[in-house]
């Protein structure tokens, strides 16, 4: 046997092998109970912004409230279910508040990216944590693009409907048109057969295009395009084929319905019309990226309007965001220069502060120096290093979705509302027309405390031990 079918065949027979194996035990287990976690009255009406006599009158009078499940003397309802009574709410001819932040015909489709250089940075949980609470607080409808080989966001959302592992599944790069890298040019597709990429997940008006190894076909048929293009004379944007493909998509296939239009002209609810509305669009798009920055990586950049850099504090960390920004920064320029019409990131974007860890001052140093240096590109709200992570991401499971054992109760509920204040951050540079729920500020009002707390006690010990000193 040569050297050559060695490699071929070792490589063939690990593939057929790891598709057979892949965690499958884990996976399936996972994918199964998928958001399972359920949220008591008291949460719903913290959702909603009402209280629990609002959420009660409203049960009296809407014949398709849900019931629920009974625990006990509590109810508790599902991520669909909070939804519906969302809906339910919101399209009440006499609601006088607002319960779905749904986009208008005609209304602009914002896309959030989510990326870093490095791996590990807790990126793919920082999204899937930002596209669930738009769902859960503001009832939107959410696109997530997985533009990672790895896939790992897509895993957050999927469930045993949706077969991750099959090869004929279609993802970002059918949606760009670039899949096939022999292609001369992108594939045009219609808006429905764009449609047709994005994949139903468990969470209610939420929807993805998985990600996979034929992300890197893209890149391949992006290189191919760009160098046909170049050998006939003529300019290829290879930059811009994921925001051309969006747009496309979002002018055949953009919102058409509001809240009011949920009910008939009795005023019963519309159920058909309210599960159509779920899917017929989406308010918001969130990519996660691969930690790479390669043609596919940066069309993600490019398409996006805002774009949050997740980031640990650790010193060679931080090295990889210099070249990272300084990369991205020398391509934007080529593109401004390029095509200076584009309209390239107009919304606000920031680096976010991951995996921080309180104790150490190193942490906290480099990110007091990088919130001195930058104090309006750096969030002033992070997350911090959390015990309850490693249970979660063992189950590619969020912190709205993971139910702890008794024992990580607590650190699973302080972690829930460090994710609430992260997102609540977030919405408030990427999606600013969105109310605050106020959790940024009681995050940043309790650090504030906390350090006073410890620079109390760091006093204190210098002057216990300077008056030990003069007793000597």
């Amino acid at each position: 046997m040569t050297g050559v079918s060695t490699f071929q065949q070792f490589f063939e027979d690990l593939s057929d092998v790891m598709l057979r194996v892949n965690t499958k035990l884990q996976r399936d287990v996972t994918l199964r109970s998928r958001v399972s976690k359920r949220f008591t009255r008291k949460e719903v009406c913290e959702f909603l912004a009402i209280d629990q006599a609002s959420l009660w009158r409203a049960a009296e009078q809407e014949p398709l409230f849900p019931e629920g499940e009974r625990s006990g003397r509590e109810r508790t309802f599902s991520p669909h279910e909070v939804m519906l009574i969302r809906a339910l709410m919101a399209s009440r001819p006499s609601s006088k508040k607002q319960f779905m932040w749904w986009r208008e015909p005609g209304d602009p489709l914002k896309v959030i990216a989510v990326g870093s250089q490095k791996g590990g940075t807790s990126k793919s949980l920082t999204a899937a944590h930002l596209a669930q609470y738009l769902c859960l607080e503001y009832g939107l409808r959410v696109g997530v693009i997985d533009s990672d080989p790895q896939a790992t966001i897509s895993l957050y959302f999927a469930d045993d409907q949706l077969n991750l592992m099959d090869p004929d599944i279609l993802g970002m790069a059918d949606f760009m048109g670039a899949a096939d890298p022999k292609a001369q040019e992108p594939t045009d597709l219609t808006p429905e057969e764009m449609d047709a990429i994005w994949q139903d997940t468990p969470w209610p008006g939420t929807r993805l295009i998985p990600g996979g190894p034929a992300i890197q076909n893209a890149d391949m048929a992006l290189f191919f395009m760009s160098q046909a293009r170049q050998n006939e004379g003529q300019s290829f944007p290879a930059y811009r084929v994921l925001y051309d493909a969006i747009q496309k998509w979002d002018h055949g296939m953009g919102p058409r319905t509001r809240p009011m239009d949920l009910r008939d002209t009795d005023g019963n609810f519309d159920m058909e019309a309210y599960q159509n509305a779920l899917t017929e669009t989406v308010d918001v798009i969130i990519i996660d990226q691969q930690p790479s920055l390669t043609f596919t990586q940066m069309n993600g950049l490019i398409a996006a309007d805002c774009v949050i850099v997740a980031q640990t504090m650790k010193g060679f960390d931080l090295s990889t965001l210099t070249g990272y920004v300084t990369n991205i920064r020398d391509y934007t320029s080529v593109v401004t220069q390029h095509d200076p019409s584009f309209p390239l990131g107009n919304a606000d974007h920031c680096v976010l502060a991951t995996i921080v860890q309180e104790s150490n001052e190193q942490d906290i140093q480099h990110l007091i120096d990088l919130k001195v240096q930058a104090p309006e590109w750096v969030a002033p709200v992070y997350y911090m290093r959390s015990d309850a992570i490693p249970n979660m991401a063992e189950q590619y499971k969020s912190a709205y979705e993971y139910q702890p054992p008794k024992s990580r109760k607590k650190s699973a509920q302080s972690f829930i509302e460090n994710a609430n204040a992260v997102n609540d951050y977030l919405v408030s540079r990427a999606l600013p027309e969105l109310p605050s729920r106020g959790y940024a500020q009681q995050f940043l009002d309790t650090m504030r405390e906390r350090q006073i707390e410890r620079q109390q006690k760091k006093e204190a010990a210098q002057q216990a031990k300077e008056m030990e000193q003069e007793n000597g």
